[in-house]
């Protein structure tokens, strides 16, 4: 009997850590089909970039572009292909795509600044000319409202020109921000933010420049209601505290008076 339990006992934890080693070995497939894609993507931007040396440009354009289509690319390897694509439509004297890339450029790093021994001189016009029309701006925030005393939550800010290191702002302090594009932002908020009924200020502040505040929408965070049935105990509770204070109040009637004796005759 006792070899039965020791056996079952085994075989319980080895199906336990079946499930554990499938996830480990999933996690690290993942991990690696990222670190793949990371590989190559920079493999390809080194190729592109010695192309755009050799002035096999419209080579180097491809290369780029496929390396942009990856999924889960960084902000960094993004940066380094939007950098050569400026590189290169600059020398092609394409103004218009040459505005794109390097405001895509400086959308992934904010404040770029060249390199004199690899970058041309023309780069830090089209820098300068395109820093200024990134000023960060919102059109709308989702939710607008909640309820006070509630959970925390993710706010969307919808707007345009914001850059990589945007962050979202409630009355000037700043809450963790996720960079989805440069129209579109997440933000945190947690219960502490909600523990007061009030009008607050969400902003913007873009690293570009220095440090740039956008335009301001109001977040409105509303009293809590209470459901009926704690209305009822708060009757309730009131009401018996009205009644215990009135009988406390209440002066003690006076003792009646013992009767005598009758008398003797």
């Amino acid at each position: 009997m006792k070899e039965f339990k020791v056996i079952f006992s085994l075989a319980f934890l080895l199906s336990m850590l079946e499930p554990l080693t499938n996830l480990e070995i999933c996690s690290l497939k993942t991990s690696s089909i990222y670190a793949q894609i990371m590989d190559q993507c920079s493999q390809q931007l080194m190729s592109a970039e010695e192309k755009y040396e050799l002035g096999k440009w419209n080579e180097s354009i491809e290369l780029i572009k496929k390396c942009l289509m990856k999924p889960n690319l960084s902000e960094i390897e993004k940066g380094k292909a939007y950098r050569i694509l400026s590189l290169i439509y600059i020398a092609m004297q394409l103004k218009k795509e040459a505005n794109n890339a390097v405001r895509n450029l400086l959308i992934m790093v904010p404040n770029y600044k060249i390199q004199p021994d690899r970058d041309p001189p023309p780069l830090q016009k089209y820098i300068d000319n395109i820093t200024y029309t990134l000023i960060p701006e919102i059109n709308f925030i989702s939710p607008s409202s909640e309820e006070q005393n509630t959970d925390g939550f993710t706010m969307t800010v919808n707007g345009s020109n914001f850059v990589n290191g945007s962050q979202v702002m409630i009355n000037g302090k700043g809450r963790a921000t996720t960079f989805i594009s440069d129209t579109l932002l997440l933000a945190k908020f947690s219960a502490n933010d909600l523990l007061i009924d009030d009008e607050y200020e969400i902003t913007v502040y873009s690293p570009i420049l220095n440090g740039i505040i956008s335009n301001s929408e109001k977040l409105v965070i509303k009293s809590s209601s209470l459901p009926l049935w704690k209305w009822i105990a708060l009757g309730t509770v009131a009401i018996t505290l009205v009644v215990t204070a009135i009988n406390l109040l209440r002066p003690d009637p006076e003792p009646k008076p013992i009767a005598e004796p009758p008398g003797r005759p």
